[in-house]
């Protein structure tokens, strides 16, 4: 999509999200010039007045460090350990524009950027789309091998220190040069081997409008629009990597294909740094498949193909295939083994919804039998109860479900208070036209006026001694018999179990 934001975030649909290949800011930071004009007419008879003047304007931003309350999430989580070999490393902002709010090329000038601007609504191609922060995966070996140095904090001028062979950023003029920072030294064939080149730095980064109403639960109460920038290397499967997010300003020369002679390293300032391991590597697809059967828990094997196509010497097998079926171990409630059909939603083949599939009440009422074969299909239960989950998982989806659930149970509570009431107003009705205005009057002063008011529940003494610690061997008659000669009921009870 265009930079252009044409709706506000919370008009974007529960569930739904909208993204953007970049955001332009109205100002990206830099260094500007604020002119003024003033021309007074009819004060000479020559020549009107003219006063110019010149105002030299900075737009502020983060440089060197960027405060860490924008970093919205991680992933794969700091300090963690899972299955991360087939994963981006990424961090999400919550400042939309954050990798667009700077050139990466810091020798633009301001007429330069003054024409894009100006440029920008009729052709968009004109707005800065490379972001000047990235995200670089090291390994650990990388490191224990000296590919890099540990992260050094240093000033901005120590950091723009020449030294022998270390190519610096070229920053252009720097306003406070005393800032702390943290930067690192990168060798130089290394880093070109990793980095994204200028090209595919757009596609490493996007913003995203997204609607936070349904992530009460995660404690997402944010306006909605958050900035991602991804990394461009796999993590390393079994060890433990490291991800720096740093800053290409200055280094858009440096960058890969571009070829660097005269030096051995490149210096970079560090932003933000985390760290993960990552589990061994898992199989492939057939791999998985056959350990799988191996293992007992069905798989490939079991269907048994047929040798050609020629022979139908299995037709399940092969009808099952066409239509994406597989069949696994399944381990059934009452502890015996055997093997079912599984389907997911994605097919090989068009299908086509029964009328005669659901409601479903829980997951085992969607479990279809062939009695033709003797298998069970699994696709439809198993898709009932992930779709149960996702629905759980959503916010605001359980709290309206709670809330649903909650008032139909006082609706039912309250309908049966309101026939008891009706009976025992019967009860005591009387023909005469004045007890029945009065009963009347009572049924519905208790019916409408305290309709929706939650009353203490309290208990009579038959249901404070009768509790379920107490063995059922008095019938209704006994209790009734003890209770209106006003007996006690413990003691009566002692007595018959001793008799």
């Amino acid at each position: 999509m265009s930079t252009s934001i044409i709706t506000q975030p919370d008009t974007i649909a529960a569930g739904q999200i909208r993204f953007y290949d970049y955001i332009q800011p109205p100002l990206p930071a830099g260094q500007y010039i604020l002119k003024a004009k003033q021309e007074v007419i009819g004060v000479t008879d020559n020549e009107n007045p003219l006063y110019l003047a010149d105002q030299p304007l900075l737009v502020d931003g983060p440089r060197f460090m960027i405060d860490p309350g924008t970093i919205h999430s991680l992933f794969p989580p700091a300090n963690m350990q899972g299955n991360y070999d087939n994963s981006l490393p990424n961090m999400v902002f919550s400042n939309f524009a954050l990798p667009w709010s700077r050139e990466i090329n810091p020798s633009v000038s301001a007429e330069e950027k003054k024409r894009r601007l100006k440029n920008a609504a009729e052709n968009p191609t004109e707005i800065n789309q490379i972001p000047w922060i990235g995200l670089l995966t090291i390994y650990e070996n990388d490191i224990t091998s000296g590919k890099l140095s540990k992260p050094e904090t240093m000033t901005v001028a120590e950091m723009l220190t020449p030294k022998d062979s270390v190519l610096l950023p070229v920053l252009g003029s720097v306003i406070n040069e005393s800032a702390s920072l943290t930067a690192i030294d990168v060798d130089l064939t290394y880093f070109q081997s990793i980095a994204p080149t200028c090209e595919e730095l757009p596609y490493l980064a996007h913003a995203r409008g997204v609607n936070t109403g349904g992530k009460v639960l995660l404690g997402m109460d944010d306006d909605g629009c958050f900035s991602v920038v991804i990394g461009n290397r796999l993590p390393m499967a079994g060890a433990k990597n490291y991800v720096y997010l740093v800053s290409y300003e200055g280094h858009q020369n440096h960058l890969p294909p571009n070829k660097i002679a005269g030096y051995d390293k490149i210096r970079l300032v560090v932003l933000g740094s985390w760290q993960f391991t990552c589990n061994e590597a898992r199989a492939s697809f057939k791999v998985l498949m056959n350990d799988l059967c191996e293992k007992g828990r069905g798989g490939v094997t079991l269907l048994q193909l047929p040798k050609n196509e020629e022979t139908n010497t299995n037709a399940l097998a092969k009808e099952a295939l066409e239509i994406s079926y597989v069949p696994l171990q399944n381990n059934l409630r009452e502890g015996e083994t055997s093997t079912s059909w599984y389907r997911g939603p994605i097919v090989a083949a068009p299908t086509k919804r029964s009328f005669t599939y659901g409601p479903y009440w829980y997951s085992d009422h969607a479990i279809h039998y062939d009695p033709e074969y003797g298998l069970f299909n699994h696709a439809y239960s198993a898709a009932w109860q992930i779709g149960r989950l996702l629905a759980l998982s959503d916010g605001s989806f359980a709290n309206g479900l709670f809330n649903w659930r909650n008032n139909y149970l006082k609706g039912i509570t309250q309908k049966a208070k309101n026939r008891k009431l009706q009976a025992k107003a019967n009860a005591i009705g009387s023909k005469k036209a004045e007890d029945l205005t009065m009963v009347t009057g009572t049924l519905s002063l208790f019916t409408d006026k305290f309709r929706n008011i939650s009353w203490p529940v309290f208990e009579t003494r038959k249901e404070k001694l009768l509790g379920d610690h107490l063995p059922g061997v008095l019938d209704d008659r006994e209790m009734e018999d003890i209770i209106a000669n006003d007996g006690d009921l413990l003691l009566e009870l002692v007595k018959k179990i001793k008799s």
